[in-house]
């Protein structure tokens, strides 16, 4: 492989096992400021809500700034930095205790706008350095973005425990401005060579890729809805059926182990057969898959095999996603289009996922009937995914 692919996988791939690392800081967190700081979970999770809202927001705003501009690299190293100084004010929530409302919310807002950064440059920068092989290269580090995912909660609660709050984020948080550092030296030769590349604010896209845009988006909506909104009651549903923390935990690591394999699959399989078609059978494979599982809650064996399979099938939104958008639209949109689809449709889409299902709570519906709600809702979602334009009826890809 030439220097210049493994050195945007490699240092992507870094930023993407440090963004979805910080992901699940702040629920992690939460546990904390209700039990030692006697902070409201109420007005906690409201704040999880807005910062997931605000990431989603930014997202279309710092796409289309950025393909307006040859700082792909900074604005990457900015993004994690962002978060790195959220995870700042979260150690400073610890130390003035007097002052932690506003360093959370602080910190809360920082993480959403941090969050904002990473997907649609990182699946641009991919996009353009590898052409038609860029689904492989999207899956791979969508991989490490699983793996960081996976690892990094894990990570922070042990230095927590071993080294105290202040000590253990404060750590955290410089290793998170040194990797924004090193992210930076490792892509800043990395440009896009072309000024045909730089979109110029009189260039429109042809009206079909809104459309396209709008279509996909809608469905991304629905389908985020059912895979975050399930995601973030899981831990709380497994406990409530086998009554063990450290089971629960078990399962988590275990059965989010798929997404790890899936997205390598799911990119190559972007490039074999184009990212329409392998967004239907992903569709199809998560609803089969989650089915099984709501089938048999109760049965370890076949609740556990069926969620591997579910998360393997599921969570692939960044290779199909990005790697779809890299075959679809022109190179000097794929930032801002990524982001849409990403920001919007994703991410807001998994922020309402989550507030329907803490509506369904509540007014005292069970878990498992939340489930059953966003698993038609997914239903529908698939049902509707022929719908998406095929690329031939898209106005011409400039390259």
């Amino acid at each position: 492989m030439e220097s210049k692919y493994f050195r945007v996988l490699t240092f992507t791939s870094l930023a993407h096992f440090a963004n979805d690392g910080v992901f699940l800081i702040f629920p992690l967190l939460i546990v904390y400021y209700t039990t030692e700081e006697k902070i409201s979970v109420v007005f906690l999770g409201g704040l999880a809500i807005v910062y997931t809202l605000l990431s989603g927001l930014l997202s279309p705003l710092i796409g289309d700034f950025a393909d307006k501009r040859d700082k792909d690299p900074e604005f990457i190293a900015l993004g994690i930095l962002v978060e790195a100084m959220a995870i700042g004010f979260f150690t400073l929530s610890f130390l003035v205790r007097f002052l932690a409302i506003p360093f959370i919310t602080l910190g809360a807002l920082l993480l959403g706008a941090g969050q904002a950064f990473y997907h649609p440059l990182g699946g641009a920068m991919l996009s353009r350095t590898f052409g038609k092989t860029s689904g492989r290269a999207l899956g791979i580090n969508g991989s490490m973005g699983s793996l960081g995912r996976a690892l990094i909660p894990s990570i922070i609660s042990f230095m927590i425990i071993g080294l105290g709050e202040i000590l253990g984020l404060g750590i955290f948080t410089l290793y998170m401005a040194i990797v924004a550092f090193i992210i930076y030296v490792g892509l800043m030769n990395i440009r896009r060579g072309s000024s045909s590349l730089v979109r110029k604010s009189s260039e429109k896209l042809d009206r079909s890729f809104y459309k396209f845009l709008i279509i996909l988006g809608a469905l991304v909506f629905l389908r985020s809805m059912f895979i975050t909104g399930t995601t973030t009651f899981l831990g709380e549903f497994i406990y409530q059926v086998y009554l063990s923390k450290a089971f629960t935990g078990l399962f988590l690591t275990i059965g989010f182990l798929g997404s790890v394999v899936g997205q390598p699959f799911f990119g190559w399989l972007t490039e074999r057969i184009g990212g329409r078609t392998t967004f239907i059978v992903s569709s199809v494979l998560s609803i089969v898959f989650f089915g099984l599982f709501l089938v048999f809650p109760r049965d370890l064996y076949l609740s556990l095999i069926s969620y591997v399979l579910f998360t393997f099938a599921a969570f692939t939104a960044f290779p199909i996603l990005l790697g779809y958008i890299g075959q679809t639209f022109p190179k000097n949109f794929f930032t801002v289009a990524n982001s849409y689809v990403w920001g919007v449709g994703n991410t807001i889409g998994g922020a309402a996922g989550t507030a329907l299902v803490t509506g369904l709570l509540d007014v005292h519906y069970t878990i498992l009937f939340s489930f059953y709600v966003l698993f038609t809702i997914a239903i529908i979602s698939t049902v509707l995914s022929p719908l998406i334009p095929k690329a031939s009826s898209l106005g011409k890809k400039s390259e």
